[in-house]
């Protein structure tokens, strides 16, 4: 009976493992959207910084200078963005790193528990055939006697 017991709290141990690989994947699945946000915020800016050309220096000083101006606004924001990304990165491989690390965990005592639950298996049947050598002796025996 201990034996069950022992077995039933592995398998136990195992769904909580399970439960902590399957919030490690969804926390780096998150970190990875960001990622991507963060890329089509970049991209989408180094369009808008592409598409604020040199037309409004011909036009005036004035408008020359405030396109300088939303130019320098989106670069700066630009770096601001690609410093997060960067950001999110690092923190995305750390977060890889801690969902491997826990599957690992997970794999090793989901084979702990299968070993157990197999060396149990085994020391059941044994006992069943220990029964069925018995019973067949027994009747044995009990023929013998009457013939």
């Amino acid at each position: 009976m201990k034996q069950q017991e022992a077995l039933h709290r592995l398998q136990l141990m195992v769904r909580l493992r399970d439960h902590d690989v399957q919030r490690l994947e969804t926390e780096l699945v998150a970190k990875r959207r960001l990622q991507e946000r963060y890329r089509r915020n970049i991209e989408r800016m180094g369009e808008l910084c592409g598409q604020s050309g040199a037309s409004a220096a011909t036009a005036s000083p004035a408008l020359a200078l405030n396109c300088a101006g939303y130019k320098g606004a989106l670069l700066q924001l630009m770096a601001s963005q690609q410093q997060d990304l960067n950001l999110a990165e690092a923190d995305a491989a750390v977060s890889q790193h801690a969902l491997a690390t826990a599957t690992l965990r997970r794999e090793a005592l989901a084979q702990v528990r299968d070993d157990a639950a197999a060396q149990l298996a085994g020391e059941r049947a044994r006992r069943e055939q220990k029964h069925s050598d018995d019973f067949a002796g027994q009747n044995w025996w009990r023929g013998r006697g009457t013939v």
